[in-house]
């Protein structure tokens, strides 16, 4: 008597021991291979005499061999031979009627291929047939999962239990760990913690994701699901999180590999749909409540008059005095992550310093409206200094900063959030993205950049530096040209200020006034000039 079957825990996916123990006719005993019995078995297939031998392979399929017949295909060809070429076809395993020899259990064992001897008696069409019974009665059982794995999910996301709800839930249901990549973060869930290395993996193939998804049809419901490696011997089945045409994070199963199969599969796509459920319902209840409690930043920040009394009472009543002192400043920060975070960062900010303030997110900026009434001998580059600098130790990266005049009364408010807006656009600009610029520091450049729309602007640069710009290769004369201006017009400090020998300078002066048929020692020539060249900082830059 063969020795009883090994019994084995229920899999989510349909395995060749599942199969050996559900299918196979009794008396079928494993000749070799044992070490892949958990490969997934997704269809089977029978050795025929005629051309092609077996349907085409596409990996997961059960091979039923009969050796008359092979030898009938090809008189040269063995077991042995046969299951050599088609170890690297991902099939899950073979049976074979009758004895089999050792050079195809040893190339069973190489390969980890599970080989299965049938009873000599066996009709491989019945066999065929009733694997494939069990794989479909099987599928069903796993499509019926999924469905009330999918069905608690999106009560979870509809009752608004929120992500981390529903990946708990997911991994209870999944028994594997789950990962949320969303807004640059990881979000892990499963025993233990995830690996530095395999943190570092996930994150560096994000733009291998993105080459994968322009591939592939996308629907919110039915997200793509692609199996991917993950450090040594890791695998994970990852699926997008698609909320309103676009891609809001990426929902993972993690295992081992040949852990992971079809329910996980089916798991990870509708948990994806049941999180953008939830990211849609989220995004809902913010927008509501936006369009509640962050009216009264627009309405101020617009300058609508016929409200602006209501507006100030409302925001008397949030504790924000607008006929005492208060200024508008305007942050925006470099990566992407910043956008989401800058609104929350800057209200936690002032509401550690105790400086009431109505904050607003803008498009890709925040601005705030910050109270001075308890700051009245703190000069506001001070405060703007304080909050500049924790803003980037809480975000990371660079975060620039601008700022209007101190003002009171809720008239005011739109002009100074205009000011704000207008010095952190022209602070990024000329001093860099991690400047904090006021808006009396920009000078002459108020004056220009209110001038922008208006053509004269354009066209007294170009009639002013047009033909040394067209002229000017690498453009090192229109720098040896400003930094002449800057030094108000020595020469030697330009040659200073470049690193370059004073003959240097001195020959690329003469060939500028060669080129624009000016004299550089006439005052209004360098006034002219030294325009031209702040107009290109606010047209260029």
């Amino acid at each position: 008597m063969p020795p009883p079957k090994p019994a084995a825990p229920p899999h989510p996916h349909v395995t060749v021991d599942d199969v050996w123990r559900g299918a196979l006719p009794e008396g079928t005993q494993l000749a070799g291979g044992a070490e892949g019995l958990r490969r997934e078995v997704v269809w089977c297939t029978a050795l025929r005499a005629r051309a092609p031998a077996f349907t085409p392979l596409r990996g997961g399929e059960l091979l039923l061999i009969d050796p008359q017949i092979l030898a009938a295909v090809d008189p040269r060809l063995t077991v042995a031979r046969l299951l050599e070429s088609l170890a690297g076809q991902n099939v899950a395993g073979g049976a074979v009627v009758g004895r089999v020899s050792p050079e195809a259990r040893r190339v069973a064992q190489a390969h980890a291929l599970p080989v299965f001897t049938l009873p000599a008696s066996a009709q491989l069409d019945q066999v065929e047939q009733a694997v494939l019974r069990y794989i479909v009665d099987r599928r069903a059982d796993l499509h019926e999962r999924a469905q009330d794995l999918h069905r608690q999910l999106s009560e979870l996301a509809l009752a608004g239990r929120g992500l981390p709800a529903l990946l708990r839930r997911l991994h209870e249901l999944s028994g594997v760990p789950v990962l949320l990549e969303r807004d640059g973060n990881l979000e892990y869930v499963g025993g233990g913690s995830l690996a530095p290395a395999a943190a570092t993996a996930i994150t560096a193939e994000r733009p291998a994701l993105d080459d994968w998804l322009r591939e592939v049809p996308l629907s919110a419901f039915d997200p793509p699901v692609a199996l991917r490696a993950v450090g040594s011997g890791g695998v994970r089945l990852i699926a997008p999180i698609l909320v309103q045409g676009g891609i809001a994070g990426f929902l993972s199963l993690l295992g081992s590999e040949g852990e992971l199969g079809e329910l996980h599969r089916m798991a990870v796509g509708r948990a994806a749909h049941a999180c953008a459920i939830e990211l849609v319902r989220a995004r809902a209840a913010r927008e509501a409540r936006d369009e509640v409690e962050e009216e009264l930043p627009d309405v101020l920040t617009t300058g609508r008059m016929e409200s602006q009394e209501g507006a100030r009472q409302r925001a008397k009543r949030k504790g924000l005095d607008l006929d005492a002192p208060y200024l508008v400043l305007a942050a925006q920060g470099t990566q992407p992550e910043h956008r989401r975070r800058l609104r929350g960062a800057l209200e936690r900010q002032l509401g550690t310093m105790r400086t009431p303030a109505l904050v607003r997110e803008r498009e890709t900026s925040a601005v705030a409206l910050v109270s001075l009434a308890s700051r009245a001998r703190t000069e506001p580059r001070g405060l703007i200094d304080q909050l500049h600098r924790a803003l980037r130790t809480t975000l990371g990266g660079t975060i620039a900063v601008g700022y209007g005049a101190v003002r009171s009364g809720a008239g005011d408010v739109a002009s100074a959030a205009r000011e704000a807006e207008q010095a952190l656009s022209m602070g990024r600009r000329l001093f860099g993205a991690d400047s904090a610029t006021a808006f009396a520091d920009l000078g002459l450049y108020r004056l220009l950049y209110a001038l922008q729309p208006l053509p004269e602007l354009s066209a007294y640069r170009e009639d002013v530096l047009g033909r040394l710009q067209a002229r000017d290769r690498g453009g090192v004369l229109m720098h040896t040209l400003s930094a002449y201006l800057a030094t108000n017009g020595s020469p030697t400090d330009a040659a200073e200020r470049l690193h370059l020998h004073r003959n240097t300078v001195l020959y690329r002066l003469g060939r500028i006034e060669e080129l624009l048929q000016v004299d550089l020692r006439d005052a209004e020539v360098r006034l002219a000039l030294h325009l031209g060249l702040k107009i290109g900082d606010i047209l260029e830059r």
